[in-house]
């Protein structure tokens, strides 16, 4: 009788199952076509529609509006798990907020990780021209909701998935429209030539410790006050050729502050991604090259720093949804590491010796990628969750410890509004910030009630310590005398450093009483802020090229939080002339003379390198998007200027004005010869110390001595003569490279090139000025302790 009721049991559970399956519309059904085509690109529309109706037809998924985009799109996360977790949804929250914070007992937390399931993030499509990760997701949902394997099964029962099908809704639309226009056209492959983000672009991937964008707030909302996953998926399509997938491990060097139990944990990961790869044929994967475990800052690389694991996977991509099939001949015998690229290695055992590559081929991979990292987060949940507890609690003692103790970040200072945005971003990132409840003091220093106090005794100690201290970048090199490994990103981020806030460092444990700090809500910047501005706002513009340039998306950013009305000049107009009739002030962003001069020529090929060996690659740019403002642009900015006008050049962008305008300056960093021989100037993204002239109109209100983000920058030595520098012709330094200790942050080679030398400069040319500046005051958006300099600059024509 027992034997005949399981059998009964197993057919219902199997007829329901069946039931529940053709209630749930397969990818096709829904789209008209299987996401992952040859030629076809799914849009957020479209996406977000299946999604709709999965959740309308099965119990195992509930979908959640979490915010929306920075052009109002609305943002969306899936809660995929069996029907039974998803009721006591709340409840799971509950026990994992509990002890990813380290608010249990150790009694407690035994019995809530036995309790509760593994959260596991999966995000798709940050870096929208990534096309493969948000074509994948319906496949994804998809298989989670119908899927009756016991592997799938298993991972609905311990496994709450919280899946983002789109994390970029305005860049999937960008980019699934421009696909689609030049399908079976010579401008098939085109880059985009638009930023995808509206104002970061690919830099979306750099902004998760500033959350700048309404897109990194929200998800760094659930990532680190809500829902604290234990693995944290974020998916690209960039993988170093001919590897078909790059998965952890992480190169060298790593950042000391990431938990060492975090790192063992991405490196177990990486090796159950790299064993499901095998299983299942696909070779390819590749480990331990170009991605770096250093910086913070990255949707992989944030959560590190927060006790979870950041798992990022790059997989091949040839471009959009378009295949190519590749010749034996064209895989090369190395990649760039030196390593080799057709016979099997430590780190990739299983090389990929060419054929056809498809849109689809990737969808699979990255298929492959989830369900090991789902399997082997369902094989062991309890595992995850205690983990969790215990990395928050080792943090917690560590902390109490002391070296550091404390922050104190006075709230009187020259920089108070600053302060508070810094702490506004960090507590946005599960950062607990604290206010002192009454005066106290240590050897000798004293605070004030009401400073602010970021004790280091709590859970994400690493990621507060990793923002507040100095960064000493590792000289990692091949071999004794070899070349240092380059930083995958910067060397040095420092947050107090580039938002020019004052703080001071507690080592020993001491007695302070404190308050929590409520959230803190944004708040205008003081009128202090623009000086030079007066009654008169100056008209200002920015030069917007089709070349999607980053810094331009991040100089509009910065105007637009200050409310800075400017216009977007292309370059038709720049071309016309007549400029100082509309405007005061251009800025021209970073980017090298060439591309302002020039753009994207027509009926060349664009994009990458890979594609110019390829003679059918149909990537030329659209004739209307081809093009820069030519000599007679660059003529016309030199009339502009001479006409009262003040063009401001950012970087790399100051190389027009030095090349073509008859101004006494000239550079001292020759564009293209960074490197580390001979004692050459090589800044991979560090905090420089800089001296600024508070008497200079360019400098007023800065202080005496500040930091500067340098991404390579340039010096600059006056070269007019004493008696010839007055009038239509001065040239002044408004701001210095200190002259010794230059870096603060970071890694720097070469110092002696720029030490003592000028690093804004203001040239008179006839009634208006060039400001040039050898680094960017606005880098993304994140430098508040220079963005003064910039507003000076563009007030100096209306002064």
């Amino acid at each position: 009788m027992p034997q005949r009721q399981a059998i009964v049991r197993r057919t219902f559970l199997a007829l329901t199952a069946i039931a529940l399956c053709a209630a749930v519309p397969t990818p096709k059904e829904h789209f008209g076509f299987t996401p992952g085509e040859d030629y076809k690109l799914a849009n957020y529309a479209e996406l977000t529609g299946y999604f709709k109706k999965l959740a309308a037809s099965s119990d195992r998924i509930r979908l959640v509006e979490f915010g929306q985009s920075s052009e109002g799109r609305p943002m969306y996360v899936a809660f995929i798990s069996s029907a039974e977790n998803l009721k006591r949804l709340e409840r799971y929250r509950e026990i994992n907020r509990r002890l990813a914070l380290g608010l249990a007992t150790g009694q407690e937390a035994a019995k809530l990780a036995a309790e509760g399931k593994a959260i596991v993030w999966i995000d798709s499509g940050l870096h929208a021209t990534e096309v493969a990760p948000a074509q994948h997701a319906p496949h994804l949902a998809y298989r989670m909701l119908t899927g009756e394997s016991d592997e799938i099964r298993r991972i609905r029962d311990n496994v709450i998935l919280m899946q983002v099908p789109v994390i970029n809704p305005d860049g999937l639309d960008m980019t699934a429209s421009w696909y689609r226009q030049n399908l079976g056209t010579p401008h098939e492959l085109a880059p985009l030539p638009q930023l995808y983000q509206k104002y970061a672009g690919h830099d979306n991937n750099r902004d998760w410790f500033m959350l700048n964008l309404p897109e990194t707030r929200h998800v760094s909302r659930l990532l680190f006050r809500e829902w604290f996953p234990h693995i944290v998926y974020n998916q690209h399509q960039v993988a170093p050729f001919p590897a078909r997938i790059f998965i952890p491990p992480y190169a060298e060097p790593l950042n000391p502050h990431i938990p060492s139990a975090v790192m063992e944990g991405i490196n177990l990961i990486g090796s159950a991604m790299k064993e499901r790869f095998a299983r299942e044929n696909k070779p390819g994967a590749i480990s331990y090259l170009n991605f770096d475990a250093w910086w913070n800052g990255g949707l992989r690389s944030a959560p590190a720093f927060h006790n979870m694991h950041g798992i990022l996977t790059e997989t091949a991509l040839y471009q959009y949804a378009t295949p190519r099939v590749y010749q034996p001949s064209e895989i090369p015998e190395r990649f760039s590491s030196g390593i080799p690229a057709r016979e099997p290695t430590v780190f990739y055992q299983r090389p990929w010796l060419g054929g056809r590559w498809a849109l689809m081929d990737a969808v699979d991979y990255i298929l492959t990628a989830d369900f090991a990292i789902l399997e082997l987060a369902a094989s062991r949940p309890d595992h995850f969750l205690l983990k969790a507890w215990q990395m928050a609690s080792a943090q917690i003692e560590a902390g109490k410890k002391g070296g550091p103790y404390a922050y104190v970040i006075p709230a009187s200072q020259p920089a108070a509004w600053a302060a508070v945005e810094m702490l506004r971003r960090m507590q946005a990132s599960g950062v607990e910030v604290r206010r002192a409840a009454s005066a106290f003091n240590l050897n000798g220093k004293s605070w004030a009630q009401g400073d602010y106090v970021l004790l280091a005794s709590q859970p994400f100690r690493p990621y507060l310590v990793d923002l507040m201290e100095p960064q000493k970048y590792p000289e990692i090199r091949s071999g004794a005398t070899g070349p240092t490994r380059r930083p995958y990103d910067l060397a040095g981020w420092t947050l107090p450093f580039q938002m020019g806030v004052q703080f001071d460092r507690i080592d020993q444990p001491i007695d302070i009483r404190t308050e929590a700090v409520a959230d803190i809500v944004p708040s205008a910047p003081p009128a202090s802020w623009f000086p030079n501005g007066g009654a008169q706002r100056p008209r200002v513009a920015l030069y917007s090229p089709y070349t999607a340039n980053i810094d331009t998306g991040w100089t509009q950013w910065v105007l637009d939080y200050f409310h800075i009305d400017h216009s977007l000049v292309r370059n038709d107009e720049i071309r016309a002339g007549a400029l100082r009739r509309k405007y005061d002030a251009i800025i021209l962003a970073q980017q090298s003379m060439a591309s302002i001069l020039h753009g994207s020529r027509q009926g060349e090929s664009q994009g990458r390198a890979d594609w110019q060996s390829f003679a059918d690659a149909k990537n030329a740019q659209r004739p209307e998007f081809t093009g820069g403002i030519g000599l007679e642009g660059a003529r016309n900015l030199q009339e502009f200027v001479e006409q009262g006008g003040t063009l401001v050049t950012l970087d790399s962008a100051s190389e027009l004005p030095l090349e073509l305008f008859p101004i006494g300056v000239r550079g001292l960093i020759r564009a293209g010869a960074e490197g580390e021989s001979s004692g050459a100037w090589y800044c991979p993204g560090s905090i420089l110390r800089i001296t600024t002239d508070p008497a200079h109109p360019l400098a007023a209100g800065m202080p005496k001595e500040a930091y500067a983000t340098s991404t390579g920058g340039q010096a600059f030595e006056i070269t007019v003569l004493p008696e010839f520098n007055k009038g239509e012709r001065e040239v002044k330094a408004a701001v210095w490279y200190a002259s010794k200790e230059l870096l603060a942050s970071g890694w720097l080679s070469g110092e002696r090139v720029a030490a003592g030398k000028a690093a804004v400069v203001d040239a008179r040319l006839g009634q208006g000025h060039v400001v040039l500046f050898g680094f960017r005051p606005q880098f993304r958006g994140q430098s508040f302790g220079t963005f003064r300099l910039l507003f000076n600059a563009l007030g100096l024509s209306v002064r």
